[in-house]
């Protein structure tokens, strides 16, 4: 298995990637993807292959792509002009978990982060996965951010009978 930096050659396996983390993510999603989302995925990741701030990742074992990852570096703080590289996209095809791909391609990223002088990798995940809650803690992650969401009108009922 090795991971390299994707080719444009390569956006049709990513996109496919993409599809099996989205049917993965989809019941804790919150928001509903807006319309012609996923018509854009394809397109946001070859933009990513010609820019300097952004990586992605792809894992091959003997010539199949079997993993992804995208990086983007950014001042994620309204507070500070400290950047990180966002990563997102994350994900690991059915049959070769377990088996390293994951990491190495969170190794890659890592080293993308530090030779670009950012001193923080950032991500995102839903709580409630809890594969992908202790593969970021095992990779030295912890959570710092919580969003908490409630349905408006499910809100607004329930403060109004107050």
């Amino acid at each position: 298995m090795r991971v390299r930096r994707a080719t444009d050659p390569d956006i049709p396996a990513i996109s496919a990637l993409f599809a099996e983390l989205d049917g993965l993510q989809r019941d804790w999603r919150v928001f509903t993807p807006r319309p012609g989302f996923y018509d854009g995925v394809a397109e946001k990741y070859r933009q990513a292959l010609a820019t300097d701030d952004a990586l992605v990742l792809v894992a091959e074992d003997e010539g199949e792509i079997v993993g992804m990852a995208y990086g983007e570096i950014q001042v994620p703080s309204r507070f500070s002009d400290e950047r990180s590289l966002d990563l997102s996209g994350v994900v690991v095809r059915a049959g070769h978990r377990g088996r390293g791909v994951g990491r190495a391609l969170v190794a890659e990223a890592a080293g993308f982060a530090a030779e670009n002088g950012v001193g923080h990798v950032t991500l995102n995940t839903f709580a409630q996965n809890a594969s992908a809650m202790a593969f970021w803690e095992a990779m030295g992650f912890s959570p710092r951010v919580v969003q908490l969401t409630a349905p408006s009108q499910e809100l607004a009922a329930r403060l109004t009978q107050a």
